[in-house]
């Protein structure tokens, strides 16, 4: 009887290990949006990144993305180092406004071949940013266009919006990790 319940329960173990396994993540790059910024970040310099260096638990990269040069990629942690939960890719212009929403609807339409229909499209205002405590960042900052996409696994916000300069976006969020950051930062905060 002994035997048959070690049995059962190593069973049950090794299924619970292997369902923990087969979770999906959202992918930048091909890198599934997950583990460590440190991680995350030697991912990404394999496939040629290079580090700026890591500021508030946010891991900062350049790299040449879509034919855009020096683009800058954030890579935003729930806990400083622990639990990706999202990626973002800043492409920044001295252009006009019209030459950058030429460049939004080019990579709206790349983005639509991959992820489909467009969930939302708002001309007005930013409703929301994944980063905690980055709100003071976007004071001073127009929204021109956004658009988002949906995945069971993800979503993805395209975006347009000016400070000095104009800048197109694409941040890239895990539905799993940004939970797990969720419950983090609840945690945190109750102490």
């Amino acid at each position: 009887m002994k035997r048959v319940f070690f049995i059962i329960s190593a069973l049950f173990i090794a299924l619970n290990l292997s369902a923990q396994n087969d979770v999906k993540h959202l992918e930048f790059q091909g890198l599934p949006i997950d583990g460590t910024v440190t991680d995350y970040m030697h991912g990404l310099n394999a496939k040629g990144y290079k580090n700026v260096g890591i500021e508030n638990g946010v891991g900062i990269l350049t790299a040449d993305i879509s034919g855009f040069r020096n683009s800058i990629v954030n890579v935003a942690s729930s806990n400083g180092n622990t639990n990706v939960y999202a990626v973002s890719v800043c492409f920044t212009y001295n252009q006009n406004e019209s030459e950058i929403l030429k460049q939004y609807e080019k990579l709206k339409n790349e983005l639509s071949a991959l992820y489909g229909e467009i969930v939302a499209e708002d001309d007005g205002t930013f409703k929301e940013f994944i980063y905690p405590g980055y709100e003071k960042a976007w004071k001073n900052v127009t929204l021109i266009k956004d658009c988002m996409f949906s995945t069971p696994i993800g979503k993805i916000k395209l975006a347009v919006f000016q400070r000095n300069i104009y800048t197109l976006s694409i941040v890239y969020v895990d539905s799993v990790n940004t939970e797990k950051a969720r419950q983090e930062r609840k945690q945190q905060e109750a102490q």
